[in-house]
């Protein structure tokens, strides 16, 4: 498997953007075939999220989406006197003023430096004011230049950078609308809109996201989660109610030992004293999963809502945490940023060869080496065979050094996992094997001469003694190096190949 070499791409990037951009497209592989042939996996979390929407459509609830902006006016009916430290918690949209733009002399000569010829000052000044307006997107303004110059994307972008310092220079301004922090506080929008269109009682749920500005994120925190909530709205409603409803929900999610514990300090958005906490049992502890209670009445009135509105929102990774037995929300949610745990065959799928043929030519020389060293493993040299012939490329595996065999005795080893560890076994061993020494070798040496035969006219490859995966074509990503390494997990492949490959090229 070839890396890209992503430091000199960096360097030369910021030397030179637009030439980089061009020409790094270029090594990024065309008309090719990928095959996925694993199974795929599902993330525990988006589990737990359909199965939220099964248990609460399954109960008679009617799903809905609820908004995700809120002004800051809405927080403060929700909250009342209680809103300045609530939104202390809540993230604001900040919006970035499109500039006026003019196009001065100096202007005009930079871009025509860039384009190699004069624009259209007129059109290009109607594109700029356009964009001001609005009517033209931000994303659609490097395409719009494009269209008016007859330049490439590489010299509208330039022109933008260094032709437009008006569009660099903008500084977000902060707006009054916020992301919700609540479920509940897009939940009174929606409540007043069915209403009077729905029979009573009306039951909602809805599952999304939620973005609260945490003051730290940790093994129960995250500042960006999601909610499973439901609304009831009848005249009849009651906490008492709602509890009995609840109940019957948890026990769909398979929750059998649950208890609820009324808040010293209601909520300004539920009615006094009519708000509760939902705690599940945890690792031997106590973990809170959800909140219910009936909405103020003041609220609801700030909404135009004259009925009882019974809510319940629980954390949906809080849930998967209890019912999947994670201790830390942030292994659930982000495995790929924290020290995955990897059993035996995960390690076995992550090992996979660094090199292999991509032409034909390439493949039939990796196929040829490992099929003659095998018919002649016990070879005494001095000693050489064709492993490979055509009319313009002659391949040999060889050993001069009399009374040697023709490879070493770790040539036909195979690699394998076991508790954690990547050992090396003899061929045929008892061990299930990833992958053996010969092949993957022959697999390099093929991918090697395939590229080096083009320009050259002879060549020759040597492999001595395994010390470490590359020294045998395999590779692994560095999260499963550091994983192993960390763990004190062992990867010992050494032992003698003593494989030697030769060519010769008629060009």
């Amino acid at each position: 498997m070839e890396k890209i070499d992503i430091k000199k791409i960096e360097k030369e990037g910021k030397e030179d953007f637009k030439k980089t951009w061009v020409e790094s497209a270029k090594l990024i592989p065309r008309n090719t075939t990928v095959e996925i042939s694993r199974e795929g996996k599902l993330h525990p979390f988006r589990e737990m999220v359909q199965t939220c929407r099964e248990v609460l459509y399954n109960q008679g609830f009617v799903e809905t989406e609820n908004r995700t902006l809120l002004s800051e006016e809405d927080v403060y009916k929700q909250y009342g006197p209680e809103t300045p430290a609530i939104l202390d918690r809540a993230f604001y949209v900040a919006k970035l003023p499109r500039p006026e733009v003019g196009l001065s002399n100096d202007k005009l000569n930079t871009i025509q430096s860039i384009l190699g010829e004069p624009i259209d000052e007129k059109q290009f000044s109607t594109l700029l004011r356009e964009y001001k307006k609005g009517n033209v997107e931000g994303d659609d303004l490097v395409e719009e230049i494009v269209n008016i110059s007859g330049g490439t994307t590489a010299q509208a972008t330039e022109i933008i950078n260094r032709a437009i310092p008006e569009l660099r220079d903008m500084v977000p301004v902060p707006t009054k609308t916020t992301f919700r922090s609540h479920m509940t506080g897009t939940w009174y929008h929606t409540l007043a809109a069915v209403k009077d269109k729905m029979s009573f009682p009306i039951s909602l749920f809805s599952v999304g996201t939620r973005y609260r500005n945490e003051q730290k994120e940790d093994a129960g925190h995250l500042r960006v989660h999601n909610s499973a909530s439901l609304v009831i709205m009848d005249p009849n409603m009651s906490l008492e109610a709602g509890e009995k409803i609840v109940k019957k929900v948890l026990g769909e999610f398979g929750f059998s030992d649950v208890r609820y514990e009324k808040k010293k300090g209601t909520s300004n958005y539920y009615a006094d004293g009519l708000e509760k906490e939902v705690f599940a049992k945890w690792n031997d502890d106590w973990l809170e999963i959800g909140d219910i209670g009936m909405y103020s009445l003041i609220s609801l009135a700030n909404f135009g809502i004259e009925y009882p509105v019974f809510n319940a929102g629980f954390g949906v990774e809080r849930l998967a945490m209890v019912l999947e037995g994670y201790k830390d929300i942030r292994d659930l949610v982000f495995p790929q940023f924290r020290d995955t745990k990897y059993d035996d065959e995960s390690i076995r799928e992550l090992l996979e060869r660094n090199m292999s043929p991509k032409t034909l030519l390439g493949k039939r020389v990796a196929s040829g080496i490992e099929k003659i060293v095998r018919e002649n493993r016990n070879a005494i040299a001095p000693c050489n065979f064709v492993a490979y012939k055509d009319e313009r490329l002659s391949v040999e595996v060889y050993e001069n050094e009399e009374g040697k065999r023709l490879v070493g005795p770790a040539t036909f080893n195979e690699v394998y996992v076991e508790d954690g560890n990547i050992l090396s076994q003899k061929e045929g061993g008892e061990k299930i094997a990833v992958d053996n020494y010969l092949s993957a070798i022959s697999d390099r040496i093929g991918f090697e001469m395939e590229r080096d035969s083009v320009n050259k006219s002879e060549g020759e490859y040597k492999v001595k003694i395994a010390k470490r995966l590359p020294d045998i074509n395999l590779t692994m990503p560095k999260s499963l190096k550091e994983h192993l390494t960390g763990n004190y997990k062992k990867i010992s492949v050494k032992g003698p190949i003593f494989l030697n490959v030769k060519y010769k090229n008629n060009i």
